[in-house]
């Protein structure tokens, strides 16, 4: 493969480029930072939920933000799940035991990189792509929204990296775009990985350029995962909405039944959607195999 490089400022130690309440923080004149000290003047608990991608960017996070007291990041990631597959991990279930004994403010999550399959327990959801199955994950989606909605923690959703391989890579740029259209009708923060990871013509890319002009590995060997500087990338697209929701929290008031947006319920590729009643967390995870 042809050897690509991101010219991004985010990598090894440019500064972050944020400017959210600066007087919410005590002993620091910015809002959160990599490196970054000071006190918040609440306490704050942010719940990182995903996949495998998750479950390496989680830990990576809370070690680059260990200088913030008052702050505290919850890594609940788990490999190989996604939405689609409620048999091998339910996360709307896992979610609401998150919200109920840790009471976050600010629910942060990671999917869609699995979610390249049938959905579980609707058979007529068809294959990914197709209106049916479009319109399945949209309720998908809506109902872990609702969810941290409902127990008033904010939430935001980050979708899934480009891939190397190339069918694969269609079927998540399809979940990608189908995911930032809920984002935007119910008005909750996307964080777009593709974008942070890919080059200037949108492929994939196995390496970014740091300012002093060396490449460095943001991609690991499989095509999928990421590495810490890829981490670092993300986590920087990650950060404005992050602050702003952890230094200026209020908690959310968006509708929990009822909204269009929230509820799911809205017309996709022509089909309306209506998946309030989707109780999908209430039923028993078992488990079964994915590919990560």
């Amino acid at each position: 493969m042809k050897r690509s490089a991101l010219i991004l400022r985010e990598l090894l130690g440019v500064s972050c480029a944020l400017t959210a309440m600066a007087s919410a923080l005590q002993a620091d004149e910015s809002a959160l930072k990599f490196g970054g000290k000071g006190r918040l003047a609440q306490e704050r608990r942010v719940l990182l939920a995903g996949d495998s991608l998750m479950v390496s960017m989680g830990p990576q996070m809370r070690e680059e933000l260990a200088g913030y007291s008052n702050l505290t990041l919850i890594p609940i990631g788990k490999s190989s799940s996604g939405l689609a597959r409620a048999d091998f991990y339910n996360w709307p279930r896992v979610l609401e035991e998150h919200l109920r004994s840790e009471k976050p403010q600010v629910v942060v999550m990671w999917v869609g990189t699995n979610d390249s399959q049938p959905i579980y327990n609707m058979p007529s959801a068809g294959e990914v792509g197709s209106k049916t199955w479009m319109a399945a994950y949209y309720g998908k989606i809506a109902e872990v929204a609702r969810l941290s909605l409902s127990h008033g923690a904010r939430f935001i959703l980050m979708g899934p990296p480009v891939v190397s391989n190339a069918k694969t890579d269609a079927k998540l740029a399809m979940i990608n775009k189908l995911m930032q259209r809920v984002c935007q009708r119910a008005k909750i923060p996307y964080i777009d990985t593709r974008a942070a990871l890919s080059d200037a013509a949108g492929r994939f890319c196995p390496q970014a350029r740091t300012r002093d002009g060396s490449l460095v590995s943001i991609r690991t060997p499989d095509g999928v995962h990421i590495t810490s500087a890829g981490n670092r990338i993300v986590m920087r697209r990650l950060l404005p909405s992050l602050s702003k929701f952890v230094v200026g929290y209020a908690p959310s008031a968006a509708p929990v039944r009822g909204g269009r947006s929230i509820n799911g319920r809205g017309s996709v590729r022509g089909i309306t959607v209506r998946s309030g009643s989707d109780l999908s967390y209430r039923r028993r995870t078992t488990t079964s195999q994915q590919r990560r």
